[in-house]
């Protein structure tokens, strides 16, 4: 991968380069803490960050919709299917690692296996993803951040376009594939130095020093989810704080389940989408006849994590489901994101399996 630098007033100059060929997509500041992604226009331009709290809705939602049409279809005297459109050229801007690993991890899901998914194909295509570095620990790095832990950040070694990072009075921009490469044409960017490169090293190793969450024992809770050593009664503990509203699926950078509905638009038209589904919720796993196999709560909770956290799908999509964004921690009511859940049951586990020396 090569390397340039570039002076930070040429921030906005590469977004401007990126409006000539795609539809950018930014993150902005809202209300308060509140940050969002959203399209650059002339008018907001300007605003665009790059340090900036993550948003707690993540960039997925521009290859998989929360709401894709799949088809349009007209019932009248001469009835036909219309297909959906094309999707637009866009780029993501400012997107973090964890965020550029979870779209790795869809992709992986969607289209590194037996089927490949044409609807997220055609979104995935002409999407451009410029990585943003997390080296602000007072705006980059939350609370609840563990990205270390899933060996995801702070910068993204692979799946990027363009990646940047702050050094401080310079940009130093890396280019993940031809693409990317091809922007260092421009005037803007010229060869870094080895001191460039040293100061990237100097940099990452203070900011992993910053993360609070330490530790998430991945290793030991799969080993206890594959091997089926969770009791029941830890289960239910955990399930009895959810509330079922499905905001750690609707947060989660990778997580793939939807549903497909038809919708009435017209008199004659209707429409086939797609939507999220969430497995907290009670009507995921109902079947037509109205019977519910999981219909306790702690119940999907065992599904959510098993499917996160078991060997089988780890060694399926080449890692674990989750990419250590913290939004899970954040929006959970119940207390019972990822973290927390891990250090539970690997308490829970681990204490039925001590075995104290016995004295002679």
């Amino acid at each position: 991968m090569r390397a340039r630098v570039t002076d930070k007033a040429n921030l906005l100059t590469l977004v401007d380069l990126l409006r000539e060929e795609y539809e950018v997509i930014a993150p902005f500041y809202g209300r308060g803490r509140d940050t969002c992604f959203d399209t650059v226009t002339d008018a907001n331009r300007h605003l665009v960050q790059i340090h900036i709290p993550n948003p707690y809705y993540p960039p997925k939602r521009y290859v998989l919709p929360h709401i894709e049409r799949l088809l349009r279809f007209h019932l009248n005297d001469h009835p036909r299917i219309q297909p959906c459109e094309e999707a637009p050229r866009r780029a993501i801007f400012g997107i973090r690692s964890c965020d550029t690993a979870g779209i790795n991890h869809l992709d992986r899901f969607y289209l590194g296996r037996d089927f490949r998914d044409a609807y997220y194909e055609r979104h995935r295509r002409d999407l451009f993803l410029v990585n943003v570095v997390c080296t602000d620990p007072d705006l980059d790095i939350d609370d609840d951040c563990f990205c270390m832990c899933a060996d995801t950040g702070p910068a993204a070694r692979d799946h990027f376009d363009l990646q940047i990072m702050d050094l401080g009075n310079e940009f130093l921009v890396v280019a993940g594939t031809e693409k990317g490469e091809a922007y260092f044409a421009h005037p803007m960017f010229r060869k870094g130095t080895p001191a460039h490169l040293s100061r990237r090293r100097q940099i990452l190793t203070d900011v992993r020093k910053r993360f609070k969450v330490a530790t998430s024992w991945y290793a030991s809770t799969v080993r206890y989810i594959t091997g089926e050593l969770i009791s029941e009664g830890t289960w239910e503990q955990i399930g009895n704080r959810c509330l079922e509203c499905g905001g750690c699926s609707y947060m989660c950078p990778t997580c793939t389940c939807f549903t497909v509905t038809e919708r009435q638009v017209g008199p004659a038209d209707y429409e086939r989408v797609r939507i999220w589904d969430a497995c907290a919720l009670g009507g995921f796993t109902r079947m037509a006849g109205g019977f519910n196999p999981r219909k306790a709560a702690h119940d999907r909770r065992n599904r959510r994590f098993f499917r996160k956290l078991a060997h089988y799908f780890i060694q399926r999509e080449l890692s674990v489901a989750c990419v250590g964004c913290g939004r899970c921690i954040e929006v959970c009511h119940g207390d019972i994101g990822m973290p927390n859940v891990v250090e539970t049951l690997r308490r829970a586990t681990a204490e039925s399996e001590r075995h104290e020396p016995v004295a002679h």
